[in-house]
């Protein structure tokens, strides 16, 4: 049975996970994209428990109830170590979507031996270095504060940044809410997002963005300088990109295939950002349980 508990790290921060699929399946455990939590993991509970796979989601920190901590790559893949610990797995997967890709990396370098392979569904990468970024991007003062070293400056500014984009957007009702998330999103690329899955979105978003912490925080840690190198990754490593995503684009993947030695690119034709991450679900988690790579 799906279900949501907050369980307290070696440190005393407390983290809030999700479990889905297949309780007896293999571990999988998925990091949620920019701005979500948890609950997003709920949208592949179904595929997961077809695939023989133990579904594991955590909120990062700032997200939800989990404890705050400073912007680090690096970290999150510790914390997602403890949280296997508590949760009684050895050896797993790791899954990173979108925003969440880079932790999943770091998790794949954190501990190569207990990681038997990593999933990047349209994973950002450190996007200043992937292509020259639009001049006019709001994000590149912020960063620049990060680059001279005033982090707190730039996590208020993606804190002001978050409250001018998401607050309006929170004041709606959940399917007012849901529609405007995906404002201008073309219909052909939400087909993977049922009545089922606006609820989960909409319970994900308002939990994942109680504060603006979580969404500051990332963009602090994948936007600035990265606190791990992929090209350290050795454990098999998947990159599901869609052709047509304006969002991570291919380049994203390229840029990490050209570091990492073990990777296997797939470029989906025709896709966007969503339904790359959401709509192949089954294909990734037989990819990631059986070691072998997906179509």
């Amino acid at each position: 049975m799906p279900g949501a508990e907050r369980i307290v790290l070696a440190d005393d921060r407390v983290v809030e996970t999700w479990e889905g699929g297949d309780p007896a399946g293999a571990p999988v455990i998925f990091q949620h994209g920019t701005p979500s939590g948890r609950l997003q993991a709920a949208l592949g509970d179904g595929a997961a428990e077809r695939c023989g796979v133990r579904l594991i989601s955590f909120s990062r920190p700032g997200y939800g109830g989990s404890t705050y901590t400073s912007p680090s790559l690096a970290s999150v893949a510790h914390d997602t170590l403890q949280v296997a610990d508590q949760l009684g797995v050895g050896e797993f997967a790791v899954l990173g979507a979108s925003g969440g890709g880079p932790y999943a990396i770091a998790t794949g370098l954190a501990d190569p031996q207990r990681v038997k392979a990593v999933g990047l569904a349209g994973g950002v990468g450190p996007w200043r270095l992937v292509e020259p970024p639009d001049p006019d991007d709001p994000d590149l003062p912020l960063l620049a504060l990060v680059d001279a070293g005033d982090v707190i400056g730039a996590l208020d500014g993606f804190r002001e940044q978050a409250a001018q984009d998401f607050e309006r957007m929170l004041s709606l009702e959940d399917a007012a809410m849901v529609d405007a998330f995906f404002e201008g999103v073309p219909g052909e690329e939400l087909g993977w997002l049922d009545a089922a899955g606006r609820e989960v979105w909409a319970a994900d978003t308002r939990e994942a963005l109680a504060s603006y912490d979580g969404y500051a925080r990332d963009n602090v840690a994948w936007g600035g300088a990265w606190d791990v190198d992929p090209a350290h990754l050795t454990v098999p490593t998947w990159l599901w990109y869609g052709e047509a995503d304006r969002m991570v684009p291919p380049s994203h993947a390229r840029w990490f295939a050209q570091r990492i030695p073990n990777a296997t690119v797939i470029v989906r034709p025709g896709e966007g950002h969503g339904r790359t991450i959401f709509a192949h679900w089954d294909e990734m988690f037989s990819a990631l349980g059986a070691g072998s790579p997906a179509p």
